[in-house]
């Protein structure tokens, strides 16, 4: 039986994740995972965030949430910030970095590169207050004040699911913690200051606002690509300009990914695929998520999935069938069957290299 992580903050991926609906078929933004030897898994993707910061928006904005996701690991941090509509439309993507919005274009997001100022600890705690500063591209000064109003600890880590228009979405979160008071978002003129979170509350002893902030985000989404890759001694290149590395481990291949920090390493005995780990690059303690097939998945094979999270903890399963669809092109039809989100769902894409 499928074992999840229930937590309080399974509800921050629904409103953060929903904008992938909007996308087009290509998410060549995120990691592709690799399959074989020469090929990535068809329409598997992997993104990593080592911090993410939530905020529900109240009915003073027109925006039903903000997320801040934040990638600290280079020289310079990058920080990506998410306003989603509360009517539908397209969430509004803002970033301080060139790499990242390129990315975001690729994948189809309205996005604006423009200076950002973030300041909090170098570690999350219990009172602990961040603030964000930035303009948007009409010059409108945006300020988020975001305040921790609990520890930052497993009770807080989760995985979610959403169907998200044509792709299928997992996320886990290694860590958690919830808002306090004082958070809120000021948008020009107008401010929006979160509220009580009073399905959950216990006060006078636990109060929490409604927002939270995550540690070690990692999501790995399914969509229906059509990938065109073109091999060049050591690296591939998509046609929408993503570069993978590729090096030979003792199992297998390993693909990285330097833009965004990223690796997938899987073990294979010639093209049969059994194991594939998504991580950050240098990553020495088990986390990512791990995609596991049985039987070893070949071409014009089938096999069941597992994924996942960490070292044990299971977050979804389902059925891969691989076909050959031409010459150097590989089709796999991905199926969920848990979690419940997902149940049913079916992902079909191919990757193919270019003659």
């Amino acid at each position: 039986m499928l074992h999840r992580r229930i937590s309080l903050f399974a509800l921050t991926t629904v409103a953060a994740l929903t904008a992938v609906a909007a996308l087009p078929l290509g998410l060549a933004g995120q990691t592709p995972a690799a399959s074989s030897a020469t090929l990535p898994l068809a329409g598997v993707f992997y993104r990593y965030w080592p911090e993410q910061i939530v905020q529900w928006v109240g009915p003073e904005l027109p925006y039903s949430m903000i997320v801040l996701d934040v990638d600290d690991r280079g020289k310079q941090p990058v920080y990506d910030v998410e306003l989603v509509p509360k009517t539908p439309g397209t969430p509004a993507h803002y970033t301080n970095s060139a790499d990242e919005l390129t990315l975001d274009q690729r994948a189809g997001f309205t996005v604006h590169q423009v200076k950002m100022q973030l300041d909090g600890p170098a570690a999350p705690s219990s009172g602990a207050q961040y603030m964000l500063r930035f303009n948007t591209e009409t010059g409108t000064p945006v300020v988020w004040q975001f305040v921790l109003g609990t520890d930052v600890t497993e009770q807080g880590a989760g995985a979610s699911a959403i169907a998200a228009g044509p792709a299928s979405l997992l996320m886990d979160r290694e860590q958690g913690g919830l808002a306090g008071q004082g958070t809120a978002l000021q948008i020009g003129n107008v401010t929006s200051t979160a509220d009580v979170w009073k399905e959950i509350a216990q006060p006078p002893y636990f109060v929490p606002y409604r927002g939270a902030l995550s540690v070690d985000v990692h999501v790995l989404t399914f969509a229906p690509v059509e990938a065109n890759w073109k091999a060049d001694g050591s690296s591939l290149t998509d046609a929408k300009g993503e570069v993978l590395s590729v090096a030979k481990s003792a199992d297998g291949v390993v693909m990285t990914d330097k833009a965004l920090g990223t690796t997938a390493t899987y073990d294979a005995t010639g093209v049969a695929v059994s194991r594939v780990l998504f991580a950050p690059v240098g990553d020495k303690h088990g986390h990512g998520l791990t995609l596991q097939l049985s039987p070893a998945l070949t071409s014009g094979g089938k096999s069941t999935f597992e994924i996942i999270a960490g070292k044990k903890t299971k977050v979804a399963a389902g059925t891969v069938e691989a076909s050959a669809a031409g010459p150097g092109v590989v089709a796999e039809t991905w199926t969920f069957t848990a979690p419940d989100e997902l149940r049913g769902r079916s992902v079909h894409a191919t990757s193919q290299t270019q003659p």
